[in-house]
């Protein structure tokens, strides 16, 4: 389940399926075209649309040395032009969300998403090439899921989870973000009462190593069909599942 945002460029080089256009400039310049610019949103497809720019994305023209060139340096929400002018020589395409240090405090601190990326290119003289960038979410995020009847059996539940010093009550529909630099990962809770108000709270687990740009699912299923009494816990991320508890015993 990676997030990824798209931009589709013109640069003279980098990947196979690339086309190049020669032109004609009267300037000794090249030429770097932004077609489109969009956020992939929903998860494992990919929504493109031709000549729409992402309004979450802010994007900047940088030369070697880091400096912006030629003002080339556009807010989120700002409009960008249709074309570049650009001397010859090498360049880095800066896109990023501008969340970069508010990320972890926002949404009651569950955190958002982040994305950003710096990819080198080079302008020839009298040249357009058309290129297609990802822009990854470098944190990931954490979500919960349970059986679609487990309200039936529990009426309360409550997912915790922990990482980067912070701690997160989360519903079905909600997700936590974290920095993949934290070592320890994070790690998780599930307090329960079933319909005769008897509590469980499942001792927590830790998951170690999580990736940049990934989604992890924990997964809370029955041991066997309809069977409230024992649970499975998985993590699912990436069409990978992972086993983390084969059984746990409520009561």
């Amino acid at each position: 389940m990676k997030r990824l945002l798209y931009i589709i460029l013109s640069v003279p080089f980098l990947v196979a399926c690339s086309n190049e256009e020669q032109i004609s400039m009267n300037n000794g310049e090249g030429m770097l075209v932004l077609n489109d610019l969009s956020r992939q949103k929903v998860v494992k497809s990919v929504v493109k649309t031709r000549n729409v720019v992402d309004t979450d994305l802010a994007l900047e023209i940088l030369t070697t040395d880091g400096n912006v060139y030629r003002d080339y340096q556009y807010a989120a929400g700002h409009a960008l032009p249709d074309k570049f002018s650009l001397i010859p020589a090498d360049y880095t395409l800066h896109a990023y969300t501008e969340n970069a240090s508010s990320w972890p405090i926002e949404n009651d601190r569950r955190g958002a998403a982040v994305y950003e990326i710096r990819q080198d290119f080079n302008v020839q003289q009298d040249w357009v090439t058309y290129l297609n960038v990802e822009v990854p979410m470098i944190n990931y995020g954490v979500t919960y899921s349970v059986p679609e009847n487990f309200s039936n059996w529990f009426p309360t539940c409550q997912f915790t989870v922990t990482g980067d010093g912070r701690t997160c009550s989360l519903t079905s529909e909600q997700s936590a973000f974290f920095d993949p630099a934290n070592v320890h990962g994070f790690s998780f809770t599930l307090h329960l009462v079933n319909k005769d108000g008897e509590v469980y709270d499942i001792d927590p687990q830790t998951y170690e190593d999580p990736k940049a740009g990934l989604i992890y699912n924990v997964t809370y299923t029955f041991a066997s069909d309809d069977d409230p009494t024992k649970l499975k816990i998985g993590i699912s991320y990436d069409d990978t599942y992972e086993e983390i508890v084969n059984e746990i015993t409520l009561y």
